[in-house]
């Protein structure tokens, strides 16, 4: 009887903790009928500018940093958006995303430390782009995963959170506001 109520026990927390963990992850179709509509064409078209900090995986923040964004779209469709980023310990670092349409709002993107093709999907107010970020590392580099959630915000303003895993365990966090430089009229 005790294995019994043991094995029931094992069973039910098991169950407890797919329930509360499949419950509580975010997907992008949860922001179809938000507002404003986030058009990655639109608001990745022209300078940008980021204020952001990384947490580690205890959430201190260890790092804060400014960047400037600059987005255009070719004929073809085809986005580039220039990041140069400035870290408070004066570390500079530039990446440059190509965005490739794939379909409605969705898209590949590609950078230099990107492994393979990301995908980007817009829905409703949001962008989530999925991906695996080659970072240096002891002397060396690791492969993250990071999912980046963009929320556009009524006033132009995007709030980023992106969560950073290895091995499924979350590693670093980043939280960035991203503000559009709208032309002066």
């Amino acid at each position: 009887m005790k294995n019994l109520n043991r094995f029931f026990s094992t069973i039910f927390i098991a169950l407890a903790i797919l329930f509360f963990t499949g419950c509580s992850k975010m997907q992008i179709e949860d922001f179809k009928d938000k507002t404003p509509e986030f058009i990655p064409q639109e608001y990745f078209n022209g300078k940008l500018t980021a204020y952001g900090l990384v947490k580690d995986r205890s959430g201190k923040i260890i790092r804060t940093f400014k960047g400037v964004l600059i987005g255009s779209w070719d004929e073809n469709g085809v986005g580039t958006l220039d990041e140069e980023f400035v870290y408070d310990d004066g570390e500079e670092l530039t990446r440059v995303w190509k965005l490739v349409p794939t379909g409605d709002k969705t898209f590949d993107a590609t950078a230099g430390d990107i492994v393979g093709t990301a995908k980007m999907q817009a829905l409703g107010n949001t962008v989530m782009i999925d991906y695996v970020m080659r970072v240096p590392y002891n002397n060396s580099t690791i492969d993250i995963s990071v999912k980046d959630w963009l929320h556009l915000q009524k006033d132009g303003v995007i709030i980023n959170h992106s969560k950073m895993k290895k091995f499924g365990f979350t590693v670093g966090e980043l939280v960035i506001t991203i503000i559009k430089d709208f032309p002066k009229k």
